[in-house]
């Protein structure tokens, strides 16, 4: 598990006027994956537009773990529109000093999850998305958001597509789209991944049939004991999970062990779901573009053993796909969620500076 950062004076309650979405995201100034700001750059400024195009009043929470020393901050690398817009902007920062007293510290500069919950603890939305910073989002799915039809109790989720990184910056968010849509790469649904370029499918789950879904629902009725986790929408969903405040409180969000991210985004949800927030799948054309990481580092099917033996030989730990499995199959058979952390987490004891670019 995560070190706890001690009594340090809590944050100032930072929920002022009430936005109807906050948007969380994380990162630092490392070009992670090549051109992060450049990346970073894209997705700020099309959130903000969208938000504006769409009269979305809601504000993007970026979260700035364990900033580079020899790098100037997000605030000044990054490009701000000025005061006005429909979209905020707050950055919280998660000091050096913080993150020092993890036990990976030194292997792992970011920790992923932790410092989206910290981002969700501080938001003043009803409702709060956890996303990436190489994420674009339809302009469908933004007209959706917009709408004010969002329930409590409900996980909302959003199929990803993989697109090149050489994304054009300088077009409007009309003409990236178009691009992304004429571009994609991969496609992540719910039973697995489709690489269009070769046809190659990697299968997270079977095909479902008749009798699979039988059976799926003879163990949730319990007349089958229950042999395996429920079929949830999980593959990507580090990129999109939308949810109500008061339900990420009530999970306490993530879990915040003290590892690599892979799979915690997966825990999160069927935590989700057996504490009573049914998943919703929003249907295409309502979707997520991915930006592909320049350098190949980021999480690809293809790649996905390459990124394991990495981890393996800098010694950084994450969660065994078969814990996953035993703890998902536990929550279903015992019909409530497992909570992973105490109530201090999202760095509750932590006094996080904040800074408002463009304000």
């Amino acid at each position: 598990m995560a070190s706890r950062p001690g009594s340090i004076p809590a944050s100032p309650d930072s929920r002022g006027a009430a936005v109807h979405l906050s948007v969380v995201a994380t990162a630092r100034n490392d070009d992670h994956g090549g051109n992060l700001l450049g990346r970073m750059q894209l997705f700020v400024d099309s959130l903000l537009a969208q938000c504006a195009h769409h009269g979305l009043r809601a504000e993007l929470v970026l979260v700035e773990w364990n900033p580079v020393a020899d790098r100037p901050r997000l605030a000044r690398a990054l490009s701000w529109p000025g005061e006005g817009e429909a979209c905020d902007v707050r950055i919280v920062e998660v000091p050096r000093q913080v993150h020092r007293r993890f036990r990976y510290a030194d292997q792992l500069s970011l920790y992923q999850m932790i410092a989206k919950n910290a981002g969700i603890r501080r938001a003043r939305g009803r409702f709060v998305l956890a996303t990436n910073v190489d994420i674009l989002f339809s302009d469908e799915l933004m007209r959706f958001l917009a709408v004010p039809r969002l329930e409590e109790g409900r996980m909302y989720r959003a199929e990803r597509y993989d697109v090149p990184s050489d994304v054009p910056a300088a077009t409007d968010v009309e003409s990236r789209l178009e691009y992304c849509r004429r571009h994609v790469l991969r496609h992540h649904y719910r039973e697995g991944t489709l690489n269009l370029g070769t046809g190659r499918h990697s299968r997270f789950y079977p095909e479902p049939t008749w009798r699979s879904r039988l059976h799926e629902r003879l163990q949730d009725w319990g007349l089958r004991p229950v042999t395996n986790r429920c079929r949830l929408h999980t593959n990507g969903c580090g990129d999109f999970t939308l949810m109500a405040r008061h339900d990420w409180e009530r999970l306490r969000g993530y879990p915040e062990f003290d590892m690599f991210s892979f799979h915690l985004d997966s825990l999160l949800c069927y935590a989700a779901h057996h504490a009573g927030i049914r998943e919703r799948l929003l249907l295409d054309p309502m979707r997520i573009y991915h930006v592909e990481h320049g350098t190949g580092s980021g999480w690809t099917p293809e790649g996905e053993d390459t990124l394991n033996r990495r981890l393996d030989k800098a010694g950084i730990p994450q969660l065994d796909p078969q814990q996953l499995d035993d703890w998902a199959v536990q929550m279903r058979r015992e019909g409530k969620a497992m909570i992973f952390n105490g109530e201090d987490w999202g760095l509750a004891g932590c006094s996080l500076p904040e800074t408002r670019p463009g304000a």
